[in-house]
């Protein structure tokens, strides 16, 4: 079987009488899926790209990946089913977190550049860790959101948490990243954001399903895998900077809105799907993998990939992964791929879902 033939991508859908499960290999080009007979009417198709970390300047020890970037970008756009837009879940560039000012301005031109030449579709952002500074002053207290000025002004946002509508849906971004904590940020809603979350799902009325889409998870089991966890003296600690350390509170809030159907987030550069309660929480890879260097060196089955997400008239969804076959790997060595098969993920062929070609 040849490399191509391996990149798979995972399937999920929370479709009446739809199953999670894998797809079929596909090519260079994505195809309509043929829709069961009694699927709902789709709405729309957007995709998630997620920690791409573009930009590294010859300072930053880094992988660029200047093929691979472009490639995921111009497989989106040759879909024969094309997307509305790309929802990207934050850490956007390499980084700027510990970054000086001059780094960071050369990270985001560069990475304005490569989308200025590959992507010819609307892109809708969400902050990361990565792209916000609390520490070397071009974010300090006298701006209105300390720390995250530049990647507002570099992405033309007036604030780092916003919502809007589409073709039916409703899309709430939300910027997680907060200053504290022993790594320097902590991962929760501020006051003023979530009075602000609490009115704009009121203004819902419950009625027009919603997707939430933040970096870092609101509820992931991806934190589990990680290394670095299982050196605390307990034996297994999730630090604040994983996860929304406000999942609690936030779940209370959603569980009055039964719109509220899925949560998509990045930040653990793997891929899971966690259902509590009725909502749906997706944590989707990364364009990137492990910083473009391999896939994820203590998971290698999380190859760099991204998100494509169908979204239907009666609030159901499906979202599919796709291993779009990065080129550029720093480190790129004669491998086995990973297919989601090998995963686990699948439980019977019965359980495949439509192949996309």
């Amino acid at each position: 079987m040849s490399d191509m033939d391996r990149r798979q991508f995972f399937s999920v859908s929370a479709v009446p009488g739809a199953a999670a499960g894998l797809a079929t290999a596909f090519g260079s080009r994505l195809a309509r899926p043929t829709l069961a007979t009694d699927r709902p009417e789709r709405s729309f198709r957007f995709v998630q790209f997620g920690d791409t970390h573009f930009g590294a300047p010859a300072t930053l020890p880094l992988a660029a990946s200047p093929e691979g970037y472009p490639k995921a970008l111009r497989q989106v756009q040759a879909m024969e089913d094309p997307p509305d837009f790309i929802l990207h879940t934050g850490d956007i560039i390499t980084d700027a977190f510990w970054a000086t000012s001059e780094s960071a301005r050369e990270q985001w031109r560069l990475y304005r550049q490569i989308m200025q030449a590959h992507c010819r579709i609307p892109v809708r952002y969400t902050l990361g860790n990565h792209d916000v500074n609390f520490d070397w002053g071009w974010g300090d207290e006298t701006t209105r959101y300390p720390g995250k000025s530049l990647a507002l002004e570099q992405l033309e946002l007036a604030a780092p948490y916003y919502s809007f509508d589409h073709k039916g849906w409703h899309f709430i971004v939300l910027d997680n990243t907060q200053r504290g904590g022993y790594n320097g940020f902590t991962h929760h809603l501020d006051e003023q954001q979530y009075a602000w979350l609490e009115q704009d799902l009121a203004a819902t009325q419950g009625s027009i399903p919603t997707v939430i889409s933040s970096h870092a998870p609101i509820l992931t089991v991806t934190c589990f895998f990680c290394p670095s966890n299982k050196q605390h003296p307990d034996g297994l600690v999730i630090p604040n900077d994983w996860v929304h350390t406000d999942v609690e509170r936030l779940h209370k809030l959603f569980r009055q809105y039964p719109n509220v159907k899925l949560c998509l987030s990045g930040h653990f550069h793997a891929v899971d799907h966690v259902q509590y309660l009725g909502i749906h929480h997706i944590c989707g890879g990364a364009v990137c993998a492990d910083y473009w260097r391999r896939p994820l060196p203590y998971a290698p089955e999380h190859e760099a990939g991204y998100g494509v997400v169908d979204l239907f008239q009666d609030g159901t969804f499906q979202y599919q992964y796709v291993d779009y076959g990065l080129v550029g790997y720093q480190e790129e060595t004669p491998r086995e791929r990973f297919p989601w098969e090998r995963a686990g993920l699948m439980t019977s062929p019965a359980t495949r879902s439509p192949q996309i070609q």
